[in-house]
């Protein structure tokens, strides 16, 4: 869980034979296949669970497990790495990395090495969807790592994040020149066995734009890692490469360190899974009170929520909206009430003419855009109960799902009068109406 192949010194950071064979196996796998880890036989992710699959996971066992931890002692172990070999000379800063780290070497051609760094975050307490992890994570880069958004792929199946960036690392002003330094690593993402997340970078060439005084882009420098400063001592641009060479490795840090943060400060609890839990929990607890509900009309929504759907059990004569157990025969009456908003076009005179009260004098052109109404639908129910003798239902634009609901109450209403004919007649009627 470090950056590449360790050469066993006393001053140089070791692995034992093991962890190092595992650790180049997954490196091979990075850099040069595009997979980070691949797991053999039927292995499935330690106790990684879906809310939609798990039938051994109850909501109210999820609610109450532990938060979630994500732990990775390599961060501060190899920032504090860096900041330890710190110098003002950033030659001397950058030989103090070179002599513990390695580029990794591919042993099929030892001409191509990488500068690669690794860490893997251990979770404890372990209750997550492996989607929802991922999704979660992908979010957090587009959000806060805007470089990696554009070229960022997910794939739930084999569980990894992939992308590629374009990422400044280093600058360095001479009395005619200023280099800008960026690098293009490939990131890798990978949910491992035994609930490890491995995140993983790997580059092996700098692009190095120089400029002129004018700020201008003069030339463009394309070099390999392994054939610049500290690498090749007598290069040239000593100064540029080693800031690139130590700004790359402290990125990648900052990064994963990042990554850790944010996972431990918004991820203990999958939500998105509780929710999903919750739901279910719910729905089951409504069907083993009033049986199968006769009809549901719900939100789309990508998270299923219990209080925003309408339930009706004919069989048991009632039905539910917010938590709300509301009997058939407290129905009086449900009218559909739209509240627009008008918005009033505008005119705008293109040319150069002169426009005087609407009329355009010369070669202006007056364009007017349409009047605009935006639809409010909102389904009110009156109801025979002081306790909530009405209830709102807002459907925005929606009038297809306004007349839905309205449709469902006026079936709950005629068939309440008919069964009712001997009983005193009330006001339970069906109407629409605009503001």
């Amino acid at each position: 869980m470090v950056h590449a192949s360790f050469v066993p010194n006393d001053k140089r950071i070791t692995l034992n034979k093991t962890n190092m064979k595992k650790l180049l196996s997954t490196m091979l796998a990075i850099a040069f296949c595009g997979i980070c880890y691949a797991q053999s036989g039927d292995n499935q992710t330690g106790k990684i669970l879906s809310a939609q699959m798990s039938q051994s996971i109850s909501y109210q066992d999820t609610k109450s497990a532990p938060a979630m931890r994500w732990v990775c002692p390599e961060v501060e172990k190899y920032q504090d790495l860096l900041y330890s070999q710190r110098d003002d000379d950033y030659k001397v800063y950058a030989n103090n990395i070179k002599n513990r780290i390695e580029l990794f070497t591919n042993p099929e051609q030892p001409t191509d090495k990488y500068l690669l760094t690794q860490a893997i975050l251990t979770i404890e307490n372990p209750l997550y969807s492996t989607e929802n992890l991922l999704n979660y994570i992908s979010k957090w880069i587009k959000s806060s790592k805007k470089d990696w958004a554009k070229n960022l792929t997910i794939d739930i199946k084999e569980k990894r994040i992939s992308a590629v960036a374009n990422i400044f690392v280093a600058s360095h002003a001479t009395y005619v020149e200023l280099f800008k330094v960026s690098v293009s690593p490939k990131l890798f993402i990978q949910l491992l066995e035994d609930n490890k997340l491995l995140v993983s970078f790997s580059t092996n060439s700098y692009k190095n734009g120089v400029y002129d005084s004018h700020n201008k882009l003069s030339r463009t420098l394309n070099e390999k890692i392994s054939e610049v400063f500290p690498f090749v001592q007598k290069s040239s641009h000593k100064n540029t490469y080693a800031k690139a060479y130590v700004g790359t490795y402290t990125y990648f840090w900052s990064f994963i360190a990042d990554l850790r943060n944010e996972l431990n400060a918004n991820f203990t609890k999958d939500t998105k899974m509780l929710s999903q839990l919750h739901y279910e929990y719910s729905r089951d607890s409504l069907r083993t009170k009033y049986g199968e509900p006769t009809k549901v009309i719900a939100d789309q929504t990508s998270t299923p929520d219990i209080n925003k759907e309408l339930h009706f059990y004919e069989s048991a004569q009632k039905f539910v909206f917010m938590g709300k157990t509301i009997d058939f025969k407290d129905i009086m009456s449900c009218e559909i009430v739209d509240d627009p908003q008008y918005i009033p076009g505008r005119s705008k005179t293109l040319g150069t003419g002169i426009c005087i009260f609407g009329f355009g004098i010369g070669g202006a052109e007056t364009v007017r855009t349409p009047d605009k109404t935006i639809h409010n639908y909102v389904v009110n129910v009156k109801i025979d109960n002081l306790g909530t003798p009405l209830i709102r239902i807002g459907t925005g634009q929606n009038e297809y799902k306004a007349t839905e609901i309205a449709s469902a109450f006026e079936y709950i209403l005629r068939h309440q009068q008919s069964n009712n004919l001997t009983a005193k007649p009330q006001s339970r009627t069906v109407t629409r109406r605009r503001k």
